[in-house]
């Protein structure tokens, strides 16, 4: 009977820790290491899922992150204040894909946070709701949100051949520049898929940065900036959770 409560123990112990990532090291938070956090939705009719974020989650996120001492900036910004070596628990909140409800949910809680943050649109991605043209140039104009590109149709570049795959970057990259009336400087990869010369055609396309759906925490001086890993957020997460996606770049295996 103890061998059976034994394995049992080291079982629900297994169990525990691929559910919350407590044994992987901390990274450091400042000088150099900051946090790049992805989402999608922000909706409050939806289920909380790896894609949605009710609401009140997200304002909680802000506030925990507030109480972390926290400094929002856009990508852009992010990638200043890294090359000029500032010192700060600095955070860039981005969300994929371009929905409707970022504007109508992320972008109120946002501004009464004094948060930023980078939105990337997909214009053309068939089958879903997204911002509105005079939402995204309301959101520009405040100074609080900077829009980057996400293809034109949000489509896998791996499965495209070279010239469409320059195309679909190029033509999203000006696209949202047109949206928005500002410089589009940032990019994201539709599914986290990509390959290193789909990481020249941005580059080509004029934008500097762009994100990738990898799940690290990293120090700036380590990062590609053409390949920046976040931190995924998932709308489920319980506190703890969020705290250990926050210092060790994940919370689950």
């Amino acid at each position: 009977m103890i061998v059976l409560y034994g394995v049992l123990a080291a079982i629900a112990f297994l169990l525990f820790s691929a559910r919350y990532t407590w044994w992987l090291q901390p990274k450091p938070w400042g000088k150099g290491w900051p946090r790049v956090l992805m989402y999608h939705h922000i909706s409050p009719t939806a289920l909380a899922s790896g894609m949605n974020t009710p609401p009140e989650r997200f304002e909680r996120h802000l506030k925990w992150l507030q109480a972390q001492g926290a400094i929002f900036c856009t990508l852009s910004e992010l990638a200043v204040k890294m090359n000029n070596k500032e010192e700060g628990r600095f955070v860039a909140l981005t969300f994929d894909d371009g929905f409707a409800d970022n504007y109508q949910f992320a972008y109120p809680i946002l501004k009464k946070h004094g948060a930023r943050m980078t939105v990337f649109v997909a214009p053309d991605c068939p089958g879903i709701e997204g911002l509105s043209p005079e939402a995204i140039r309301e959101m520009q104009q405040d100074g609080r949100t900077e829009f980057g590109a996400h293809t034109l149709t949000h489509v896998n570049l791996t499965t495209l051949d070279d010239a469409s795959a320059a195309q679909e970057i190029a033509a999203s990259a000006a696209a949202v520049e047109k949206l928005s009336g500002a410089p589009c400087r940032s990019f994201a990869y539709p599914f986290g898929r990509f390959e290193e010369k789909h990481q020249r055609m941005v580059e080509e396309a004029g934008m500097p940065l762009a994100v990738s759906t990898k799940k690290r925490i990293l120090n700036w001086d380590n990062i590609n900036p053409l390949a920046i890993p976040r931190i995924s957020i998932n709308g489920e997460m319980n506190r703890l959770q969020f705290h250990l996606a926050l210092t060790r770049g994940k919370y689950r295996v």
